[in-house]
């Protein structure tokens, strides 16, 4: 099993995503990522242990003293796997990539490195909104993503762990409270 610590978003800024979501499932092309357990979110790290109560607590500690984040989602995205996936992102500005980096300083002591993919400086931050879509299925599935009004602005308020798979949500904090 896998932990993910993550970042989500307003419920407004949020709702373009979870209807792309249903709008995939209800047409059979992929099950919606909202089915699997997880709402709209950036994955900062993903780590392969994550049994440590300090961690919650640095976690926490880091959440009250960052502020809210308000990013500009403005382009579409494919990882070209053999179950494509696509996504949508933001270009990184400076607040994004300084609380990235933040959030692996504050775990480093606890935890040590997670994936190399997800390291500071090599990071891609990005949305899913789409994942293991079959090939014939691949135009539909664009035609349905390319419903979400670009550039989409996400207000990040919410930071917390997930373990995968199955989804479950290990606890979640409200950032800057």
């Amino acid at each position: 099993m896998a932990y993910a610590v993550v970042i989500y978003f307003d419920e407004i800024s949020s709702q373009p995503i979870i209807n792309a979501w249903k709008e995939l499932e209800e047409k059979n092309i992929s099950q919606a990522m909202i089915t699997l357990g997880i709402q709209p979110h950036f994955t900062l790290a993903i780590y392969d242990t994550f049994d440590c109560g300090e961690c919650e607590k640095d976690i926490k500690q880091f959440a009250e003293n960052s502020g809210i984040l308000s990013i500009n989602v403005d382009h579409f995205g494919i990882f070209p796997h053999p179950s494509p996936v696509i996504f949508i992102a933001p270009a990184p500005n400076r607040e994004l990539i300084r609380f990235h980096k933040r959030i692996h300083q504050t775990l480093k002591n606890n935890l040590g490195g997670s994936w190399e993919i997800y390291q500071p400086g090599k990071w891609v931050p990005h949305l899913t909104i789409v994942r293991d879509i079959e090939k014939k299925n691949f135009s539909n599935a664009l035609k349905i993503c390319m419903k979400i009004q670009l550039p989409l602005k996400l207000k990040i308020t919410q930071i917390g762990v997930v373990s995968f798979e199955p989804v479950k949500s290990l606890f979640t904090m409200n950032i800057g409270t």
